[in-house]
């Protein structure tokens, strides 16, 4: 059984406003898309996202309002400054909120020795028409 956060993702692949969307911040077809929740912690997640060929995508969902978040993430660059870890505790969604007001964040988990890239790309909100295509798709800031 698919999860929301996956059916919501595969809905905004298949749209050619969803795509052109999160190609304008990086991703290129073929790109790893990590499912999370939004209470997992980071460290977790990294670990999902260390399982593929960096960079990779983490998607999931605005715990409040259910918008589609996604995060472009590039792990472990000897070329950054490594900066101090997270707190264990935190989670992916706090990474997306301190992430959405900069370019590029620079974060690093206790286990790795270098630290790592994330962008945040505008909420997403979905419309989930099951059997409906086309499904429309925009940034949740532009109303």
């Amino acid at each position: 059984m698919r999860s929301t956060i996956a059916e919501l993702v595969s809905e905004v692949i298949s749209s050619r406003q969803g795509r052109a969307q999160l190609s304008a911040h990086g991703w290129i077809q073929g790109m790893p898309i990590v499912i999370a929740q939004s209470g997992e912690s980071v460290n977790d997640v990294m670990s999902l996202v260390a399982a593929h060929q960096p960079p990779v995508l983490v998607a999931t969902l605005d715990p409040e309002n259910n918008d589609l978040w996604f995060l472009y993430v590039s792990i472990g660059s000897t070329a950054l400054k490594t900066v101090d870890p997270l707190e264990p505790r935190t989670t992916i969604a706090q990474l997306y909120k301190a992430a959405l007001g900069s370019s590029f964040l620079t974060f690093r988990i206790a286990q790795m020795p270098t630290s790592s890239m994330v962008h945040a790309i505008e909420p997403q909100q979905v419309q989930h028409h099951t059997g409906y295509p086309p499904i429309s798709t925009s940034a949740a800031g532009s109303r």
